[in-house]
C-alpha cells in the first residue's frame, strides 16, 4: 500500500519546482525579463568606472564615473559610414542607460568614452574605453536590452594600494 505522507510530501517538493502548483509567481521564482520597447530598439546599459591601479579592469578601489557623456554609434562594416549616433549620460552611480532604435544586425556598433568629467581620473583606458554591442534580434540575444562592457579612465599616478590589491587576486611583478 501507498504511504499518502510520503506521495503529498513528493507533490509538495516536485509540484513547486515544475512551476504547475500554481500560477502565480512565488517569492523564489524569477520574474521574466521585462521587454524594454515594443517598437524595435534597444536599450543598451553599462558602467563608466576610474581605474586606479592602471590595469584596465575593475578591481575594489575602481570607482564610478558620474555626469560622463557616453557615446553610442553605429557604422557599416563595409566602409565605416555611420548609421546612427546616440549620446547619454552616466548617472551618480556611473551606469547609463541609452536607447537605440532600429536593427542593426549588418553593422558595428560600439559605446565609447572620450572626456573624463573627473580630474583625478581624466586618462582614456586603451583597451576598455570602447565597448562592442550587438543591436539586433537575429544574433540568438533574446530581448530587447544589451549590456555593454565596463568602460572608462585612469588615474595618471598608480594608488599605493594597488600592489596589495592585485596580489590578493594572484598578480604580482607590478
Amino acid at each position: 500500500m501507498i504511504n499518502h505522507t510520503v506521495v503529498l510530501a513528493l507533490l509538495c517538493t516536485i509540484l513547486p519546482i515544475a512551476g504547475l502548483a500554481t500560477s502565480r509567481p512565488t517569492a523564489t521564482s524569477p520574474s521574466p525579463a521585462p521587454s524594454s520597447t515594443d517598437d524595435g530598439s534597444f536599450i543598451v546599459q553599462g558602467k563608466v568606472y576610474c581605474d586606479p591601479c592602471r590595469i584596465q579592469f575593475p578591481t575594489k578601489i575602481s570607482y564610478p564615473v558620474p555626469n560622463t557623456k557616453v557615446t553610442l554609434q553605429c557604422r557599416k562594416r563595409e566602409n565605416g559610414a555611420e548609421t546612427a549616433k546616440v549620446e547619454g549620460k552616466t548617472d551618480s552611480s556611473g551606469m547609463y542607460r541609452i536607447t537605440a532604435t532600429g536593427d542593426h544586425e549588418e553593422e558595428i556598433c560600439d559605446v565609447r568614452v572620450t572626456e573624463s568629467p573627473d580630474k583625478k581620473c581624466p586618462e582614456v583606458m586603451d583597451d576598455e574605453s570602447v565597448a562592442r554591442v550587438s543591436l539586433t534580434d537575429k544574433d540568438g540575444v533574446r530581448g530587447n536590452t544589451r549590456k555593454a562592457n565596463p568602460i572608462g579612465f585612469m588615474v595618471k599616478e598608480i594608488d599605493p594600494r594597488c600592489k596589495e590589491i592585485l596580489a590578493e587576486i594572484g598578480i604580482t611583478g607590478i
